[in-house]
């Protein structure tokens, strides 16, 4: 990608002016939903509502065509009849904006003539020097330009190294909340839909050079030139981890890609072939993308060793077959610790061998401190995974405090107590700390218990914990991200 290239692009993702165009004066419509989502994020440049219809909304302006806006529009959002898409382009063509996005659908998509045909001309004028993303799509999202997707507009504005390229507009908008909750900034979210000019490949050229970015993810269903993605991916994967989901890698899924945006979905032992010698990580679905991410935005250790601390055998006999399937190494502790960790277990049961058996989710604070401090100075590890059963811990213990006549501690006090065990001990050992948030608190009367755990969460990830719901989702998430790593 030319130096020329990528300051067009840079031009749409930072723009000094936006224009919105579509029935921005009604309720509902594409266009009034993108608008309200610029202006409830916060965009910072000039905001340019466009219709012929004119008049005003919320104080702003409606301009009836792009002749009369007066200052600088890098970007233009387009929300109009597929028909009177090529006409807005040729506008913008003239004026000089750098770019668009169509959210309008009913192209190739709907595989007849009159949307082939209408996808064909928006190609041709993307050729004359606009670069287009979509049709079909939801746009762009970019906490740094300010601007965002429908309906991002209670995305994070905090800043991050994550770039997410989708060919689904749902699934950006899912990613853009799932990352909030796993505590990480974004750099650049591109919905690409049909992906007529600014496709996958595109895309990843351009993030794979973006000082802004530091990890890929992507949803795709189809990629117009295989052979040209497979070595951009392999060209960025030399730098940056890259995490890819691929839709409609079945006969149903293929069928559905292309009813959705017009992609053929292609053969799975193919893409996973060709990806995982390009060095991208292969995932299933939008949970597999989040934990992958986590795990390479948290854990800074390139080993696979794991010792797993957590309250029941069961835990410790499925956590092993976990982590020998994606495989991940549980090394046994040595004589000499597990003769040290002995002393806090006098009872006989409890497995100190690694995984260590505490027998119950609620051990005293010291008692968690002696264990984690032996396990993490002593062992060879890279990282310790700790599980909580959130259930007993918030919520049936609460019950018989009180059914006791005792004052049970406020909700998330022992989380929170533990936090401040847990900090100092990763910061002095310089290892990775994983924990899981086994949750089963789901009746109407848990509510106020899952509230915490989601509170507690953002507190652990803030001191650099990853906080997962599973065993198996936390050690899949390590997994991918050595996988990437490597």
């Amino acid at each position: 990608m030319t130096p020329e290239e990528r300051a067009q692009i840079d031009r749409m993702f930072e723009p000094r002016g936006l224009a919105v165009f579509g029935a921005v004066n009604s309720p509902g419509s594409f266009g009034q939903m993108n608008l309200m989502s610029q202006v409830r994020y916060g965009y910072r440049g000039r905001l340019y509502p466009v219709s012929p219809k004119g008049g005003e909304l919320n104080g702003m302006k409606i301009y009836k065509s792009l002749e009369e806006i007066d200052g600088p529009v890098d970007l233009a959002s387009i929300s109009v009849p597929a028909a009177a898409v090529p006409d807005v382009l040729k506008a913008c063509l003239a004026r000089g904006v750098a770019g668009a996005q169509i959210l309008t659908s009913g192209f190739a998509e709907l595989d007849d003539e009159q949307g082939r045909s209408l996808q064909e001309e928006i190609i041709r004028i993307s050729r004359q020097g606009l670069r287009i993303v979509g049709p079909n799509c939801f746009g762009l999202h970019s906490p740094k330009g300010g601007i965002t997707l429908i309906p991002g507009s209670s995305f994070s504005r905090e800043r991050g190294g994550v770039a997410f390229i989708s060919q689904s507009g749902g699934v950006a908008a899912d990613f853009g909340f799932e990352v909030m909750m796993a505590g990480l900034g974004i750099s650049k979210i591109a919905s690409f839909g049909n992906g007529v000019d600014l496709g996958a490949v595109e895309l990843m050229e351009y993030l794979a050079d973006d000082p802004d970015t530091e990890i890929i993810a992507a949803y795709l269903e189809g990629v117009r030139d295989g052979q040209r993605f497979i070595e951009t991916v392999r060209r960025t994967t030399a730098r940056k981890p890259v995490v890819i989901w691929k839709g409609g890698l079945t006969p149903l899924g293929g069928q559905a890609a292309r009813s959705h945006t017009g992609s053929l979905g292609g053969e799975a032992q193919v893409w996973e072939g060709a990806l995982s010698q390009a060095g991208a990580v292969m995932v299933q679905g939008l949970d597999e993308i989040t934990d992958t991410l986590r795990g390479l935005a948290y854990l800074k250790r390139k080993g696979g060793r794991i010792a797993l601390m957590g309250g029941g055998g069961a835990i410790g006999v499925f956590s092993c077959d976990l982590a020998y399937r994606y495989g991940l190494d549980m090394p046994i502790f040595s004589p000499e610790t597990q003769a040290e960790l002995q002393k806090s277990f006098p009872t006989p049961g409890n497995s100190v061998r690694n995984p260590l058996d505490t027998g119950t989710p609620i051990l005293p604070l010291e008692k968690v401190r002696v264990l984690a401090e032996q396990v993490l100075t002593r062992e060879p590890i890279d990282i310790l995974v700790l599980i909580l059963l959130i259930r007993p811990l918030e919520v049936e213990i609460r019950t018989f405090m009180e059914f006791a006549g005792l004052e049970p501690p406020p909700r998330g006090a022992y989380l929170e107590s533990l936090l401040e065990v847990l900090a100092p001990l990763k910061k002095s050992s310089g290892k990775d700390m994983v924990m899981v948030f086994d949750n089963r608190a789901y009746r109407p009367e848990d509510a106020e218990a899952e509230g915490m755990v989601r509170e507690m969460r953002n507190r652990y990830q803030s001191e650099g914990i990853p906080v997962f719901p599973s065993a198996e989702r936390a050690l899949r998430g390590i997994r991918n991200a050595l996988r990437a790593w490597r």
